[in-house]
């Protein structure tokens, strides 16, 4: 429908800002869709027509400059930006009708921005047609991240966030009973400033970069990450909260246990800020402290996945044909059936495994953690 109003939802780069031929620059929207414009060339954002304003197809919204210095004899080169016939462009599907559960609609600009900041798209209100959320709502949210959740605010995220998880997300189990003898090893090597808990983590982010279908989310589809932020299941007064910890797969083992003492101490005194609620890709929930073998816990919704251990203990088990004590770990992976399959799970009980084998040797004195 050649002619059709496209309304400028949001300008992603700043005027005078320097881009690159192919970043997204502008956010635009119609009755029927949502799309991204690109920058047709490498150069300084110069903008035409204002963020909330409405433009025919085909007219001129922004210009690109080469940024060279205007002189008698020669200009920068200019290349215009124009929105194309939106019905051209790819659209955005529509929504499915209203169900007893939300559908999260947001843009390809807002999803990447929330990936970047650590906001949860579930906890943001769009502004955009039929509520779709789009790149400036999550600045918003952005913004008001700052402010600490404590107290009934926390258990009221958390009541919602359960009750979601639980409607709206298909969950299946794949569990196994794994050898955690490379965990009692390190463990006693280290000394109590290092947690069993630590170790897990440790392990398992590891073990995520593996099966990277597991690591993500899943909202209108599967948003697969290449990094790890772990989050990780904490009590408190008013409920369990899963604070998270950034690019966990990067940190040294005391780098990734100081953070965890961090965030652990940060929900249990009020103090966490909702960025800090945000944003992981997995989570793991260790009730090993108690007298707890198994438990099959709730998702983190959006995220694909959660990993649920108990107690370590020790046990007799066959070793090459004899009977040993050895240190075991039930796992329980609890899985989006929507976006992965018991198989996904069955290979990251294997990768986990591996690494937790792998500890005493990562952790040994002298060695790269």
């Amino acid at each position: 429908m050649s002619g059709e109003p496209v309304r400028i939802a949001a300008w992603l780069v700043e005027e005078g800002v320097a881009v690159s031929q192919g970043d997204p620059v502008a956010e635009l929207e119609t009755e029927k869709s949502t799309i991204e414009l690109e920058a047709p060339a490498t150069g300084i954002l110069r903008i035409v027509v204002a963020a909330g304003v409405d433009a025919e197809v085909d007219a001129v919204i922004g210009h690109i400059e080469d940024g060279s210095p205007v002189t008698e004899q020669s200009a920068p080169a200019v290349a215009t930006m124009i929105p194309s016939d939106p019905v051209e462009s790819a659209p955005t599907a529509p929504a499915p009708p209203d169900t007893a559960s939300r559908t999260i609609v947001a843009s390809p600009a807002a999803r990447r921005l929330a990936t970047e900041r650590g906001v949860r798209l579930d906890t943001v209100v769009g502004s955009g047609p039929g509520g779709r959320i789009v790149a400036s709502d999550i600045v918003g949210a952005d913004a008001a991240a700052t402010d600490p959740v404590a107290g009934w605010g926390l258990r009221d995220a958390v009541v919602a966030g359960v009750a979601a998880s639980w409607r709206e997300i298909p969950h299946i189990h794949i569990s196994g009973r794994l050898d955690g003898e490379g965990i009692a090893t390190a463990r006693s090597a280290l000394g109590r400033k290092i947690t069993v808990t630590d170790l897990l983590a440790f392990s398992l982010a590891r073990a995520l970069l593996e099966v990277p279908s597991l690591n993500g989310s899943y909202g209108d589809g599967t948003r697969l990450s290449t990094a790890v932020h772990l989050s990780l299941a904490v009590a408190t007064e008013h409920g369990v909260a899963a604070p998270t910890i950034r690019n966990a797969h990067e940190l040294a083992l005391e780098e990734l246990a100081a953070e965890r003492r961090r965030i652990v101490d940060a929900a249990r005194t009020g103090r966490l800020e909702k960025r800090e609620l945000g944003g992981g890709t997995a989570t793991l929930s260790n009730l090993g402290a108690y007298p707890v073998d198994f438990f099959a816990p709730v998702i983190t919704g959006p995220q694909i996945c959660l990993v649920a251990t108990g107690r370590l203990a020790p046990e007799p088990v066959a070793v090459d044909g004899m009977i040993t004590v050895r240190h075991r770990i039930w796992v329980n992976v609890a899985i989006d059936h929507r976006a992965a399959d018991g198989e996904a799970g069955g290979r990251l009980l294997t990768s986990l495994e591996q690494q937790l084998s792998n500890l005493p040797a990562q952790t040994a004195p002298g060695e790269e953690r």
